[in-house]
C-alpha cells in the first residue's frame, strides 16, 4: 500500500527523505534526492538519499533488477527510488536519526541527473577554503549545516512577521531606486536612461520613506528591508543586508523597547529558548566608562573602574601630570592574568598604543605581593586602594591607562575583549541583551572638523537638551539607543525629530543651508509641515541576529549568495563590465585613472 504526504508528495515523489519511520514499515513510497554516501557491505549496497528534510537509508541486494544502477550512481547524482519500507535488523538501528529504524529495499531506482566530479567533499569538516565554497555556493548549501541556516532564517522570518502582524503593523516595501543622502556611508548608484547624468541611488536604510509614512498615518510599519552600503567588508557586514525594519507614531523610546523586547522573547521561543524582559539599560556615557566600548558583552563581568580619586596626590609623574591636565586614571582587572609573561604583557601594550593610548600601566599580585616595573612609583595606600576597589586576589592582574577620557575609554574597552579573548571565562548567561541609551546627538567630523550626527540626522535632542543646541551642541545628549546581544550592535533606533525648525535646526549645525536642506531632504521636511506626528522605530539586523542564533563568526553562512571582503559574488563573477552598447545607453563612458 502506498500512502502519501500530501504537503510534500509531488509527482516524484510520496514522503521526504526526512519523515520516514517504523509506523510506515510494510509501505511502499518514493524518494527523491542526492546520493549523499553509498557503502558495500559484503555485495549489499547502502545508499544514504538526502534531501532537505533529511536522510533515509536504501538498500540494493546484488540480486535486485536495481543493483547495476546503485552501483553505477556516484556522489550527488539525483536519484528517484521506488521500494518497500523495512524496519532495520536488531543493533542496525539508529535510535539517533529520525529515519533511523527503517531501511527502503528499492525495487526501482531512475537516475534523475548524474554528477560531474565533486570539487570538494559536502561533508561538514571538509577543510574548504570560503573563496572556493563561494564560487560553488550551490553546493556549499547542500551541506546540512549550510541548510539549516536556511532554513531557521526562513522560518524566523515567519516568527517575525506573524510576531508583527499580531500588534498591528502594516508590511509596506519602501523604494530600492531612491536618491542619494549622506546616511554615514558611500551610496551605491544606478545611471538613469531616460535622465542622462543624473542616478538613482540604492538605500541605506528606509529611514526617510519609514518617517514619511508614519506622517502618512500608517501608524506602525515593518518590513524585511534590503539595505545596501558600499563601505569596507569584514565577516559581519556585507554590502547587502537585511533589517527588521519598524516605525511606530505616538510613542516614547520605552513603547519602542518593549515591542523590540516582545520580538526578540517570540524569535528566541522558536529555538528553544526563553529570554527575559525588560532587558538592561544603561546611558552611553556609564557603558563608555565601565566598558570603553559602546557595545558590550554583558556575558562577562570585566568592568573598567575609575582610579583618579586613588591617584589624586600620586608621585608617579604618568598620572598626576595626566589628572592635572583634566585626564583621568581608570583600571580593569584580569582574573588570574597574573600568569602572562613579559611578553604578553608588552603585547597588550601595544594593543592600547595601537588606539592611541601612551602606555599601558600594569601590575601583578602574586603571592600576597605586587609585581610591576611602575612599582616604585606607587605608594601602600595607593596599592591597597586600588586591591579594595577592583576585588584583587592570589593571581590576578591590574591595567590602567592615564589619558583623556576619550582616549583611555576605548584603549581599555579593546583591552577588556582581549583579555576575554586570551582568559576565556565562563559566560554568565547564554544570551546577554543590553540597552545602550542617550547617545551624544553630534560629534566632530574627523576630516573636516564640522558637526556630523552620530547615527543619523533624523534623531531627536533628549527632552530638555534643546537649548544646548545653541551654547554647547557636543554635549547634546539624543534619544538614539542601540540594542546589543553579546557584544553585537544588533539594533539601532531613535525617537525622531517630527517638527521641521528643529529638523532645519540640526540640520544647520552640520552646515546645510536652507537650499541644501530642500535639496537633499526635501521630501521628509515638506511633510514635517503638514502634521507630522511624533514617532520613532529601529533597524535591527537580521543578517546578524541569525548569525548569532547559528553560532556562526560570518554572516556570510547566514546569506544564502553572499559576497566576499572585495565585494565580488564568485558564483554569479558579479561586478562586471559592461559592453560599450549598454554603456551609450546609459550615456557613461569609461576614463583611464
Amino acid at each position: 500500500m502506498t500512502t502519501t504526504n500530501p504537503s510534500k508528495a509531488t509527482a516524484l515523489r510520496t514522503h521526504t527523505c526526512g519523515e520516514l519511520n517504523a509506523s510506515h514499515a510494510g509501505q511502499t513510497v518514493t524518494l527523491a534526492g542526492w546520493n549523499d554516501v553509498k557503502r558495500n557491505h559484503g555485495g549489499v549496497l547502502f545508499i544514504n538519499l538526502r534531501d532537505l528534510y533529511g536522510v533515509t537509508q536504501v538498500v540494493a541486494g546484488p540480486e535486485s533488477p536495481v543493483f547495476k544502477t546503485a552501483e553505477e550512481a556516484k556522489s550527488e547524482y539525483v536519484l528517484r527510488v521506488t521500494g518497500k519500507v523495512t524496519l532495520r535488523p536488531g543493533t542496525n538501528a539508529n535510535k539517533n536519526m529520525p529515519t533511523g529504524e527503517i531501511e527502503i529495499e528499492a525495487s526501482e531506482i531512475t537516475v534523475l541527473n548524474p554528477s560531474q566530479p565533486l570539487p570538494f567533499e559536502l561533508s561538514e569538516h571538509a577543510g574548504v577554503s570560503e573563496e572556493t565554497r563561494l564560487k560553488y555556493r550551490f553546493l556549499d548549501l547542500r551541506m546540512p549545516r549550510m541548510a539549516r541556516n536556511m532554513v531557521l532564517r526562513s522560518r524566523l522570518s515567519q516568527v517575525v512577521r506573524n510576531y508583527l502582524y499580531g500588534l498591528d503593523f502594516n508590511e509596506v516595501e519602501t523604494p530600492l531606486l531612491t536618491r542619494s543622502t549622506p546616511e554615514g556611508a558611500r551610496d551605491f548608484v544606478v545611471p538613469s536612461r531616460n535622465k542622462a547624468g543624473e542616478f538613482y541611488a540604492l538605500p541605506q536604510s528606509p529611514q526617510q520613506f519609514k518617517q514619511v509614512l508614519m506622517m502618512s498615518g500608517m501608524d506602525r510599519y515593518f518590513q524585511l528591508a534590503r539595505n545596501f552600503r558600499d563601505e569596507e567588508l569584514r565577516s559581519d557586514r556585507q554590502p547587502e543586508h537585511t533589517q527588521i525594519d519598524m516605525e511606530m507614531s505616538f510613542v516614547n523610546e520605552q513603547d519602542v523597547a518593549r515591542v523590540v523586547e516582545g520580538l526578540m522573547k517570540a524569535v528566541f521561543a522558536h529555538i528553544g529558548d526563553e529570554i527575559s524582559a525588560p532587558f538592561p539599560e544603561l546611558e552611553y556615557s556609564d557603558v563608555m566608562l565601565k566598558y570603553g566600548i559602546d557595545k558590550p558583552d554583558l556575558r562577562y563581568a570585566l568592568e573598567i573602574k575609575d582610579c583618579s580619586e586613588i591617584f589624586k596626590t600620586s608621585g608617579f609623574k604618568v598620572f598626576s601630570e595626566t589628572l592635572a591636565g583634566g585626564g583621568v586614571v581608570r583600571a580593569i582587572k584580569g582574573e588570574k592574568a597574573a600568569a602572562f609573561s613579559r611578553g604578553d604583557m608588552d603585547k597588550l601594550t601595544d594593543l592600547v598604543k595601537s588606539r592611541g593610548a601612551k602606555g599601558l600601566v600594569w601590575l601583578r599580585f602574586k603571592e600576597g605581593k605586587w609585581e610591576s616595573p611602575t612599582l616604585k612609583f606607587m605608594t601602600e595606600p595607593e596599592l591597597s586602594g586600588l586591591k579594595t576597589l577592583l576585588d584583587v586576589n592570589e593571581g590576578d592582574a591590574v591595567f590602567l591607562a592615564a589619558d583623556k577620557p576619550e582616549v583611555a575609554a576605548p584603549c581599555l574597552g579593546a583591552l577588556r575583549l582581549e583579555l576575554i579573548a586570551r582568559l576565556k571565562p565562563a559566560p554568565a548567561k547564554k544570551w546577554a541583551f543590553l540597552w545602550v541609551r542617550h547617545f551624544p546627538l553630534l560629534e566632530k567630523d574627523a576630516e573636516s572638523g564640522a558637526w556630523t550626527f552620530t547615527h543619523n540626522p533624523f534623531t531627536a535632542p533628549l527632552p530638555g537638551e534643546e537649548g544646548k543646541l545653541d551654547t554647547d551642541p557636543g554635549n547634546v545628549l539624543s534619544c538614539q539607543y542601540d540594542l546589543v546581544l553579546n557584544g553585537v550592535e544588533l539594533g539601532s533606533g531613535s525617537v525622531r525629530n517630527h517638527s521641521r525648525p528643529m529638523q532645519e535646526k540640526i540640520f544647520g549645525l552640520m552646515g546645510y543651508d536652507k537650499e541644501q536642506v530642500q535639496r537633499r531632504f526635501g521630501m521628509i521636511v515638506n511633510a514635517m509641515d503638514f502634521g507630522a506626528p511624533p514617532h520613532g522605530g529601529i533597524g535591527i539586523g537580521y543578517d546578524r541576529l541569525i548569525g548569532i542564533i547559528c553560532g556562526t563568526d560570518s554572516i556570510r553562512d547566514v546569506i544564502a549568495f553572499p559576497k566576499t571582503t572585495s565585494g565580488s559574488c564568485l558564483m554569479s563573477e558579479a561586478p562586471s563590465i559592461l559592453d560599450e552598447k549598454q554603456l551609450k545607453e546609459l550615456h557613461l563612458k569609461i576614463t583611464e585613472d
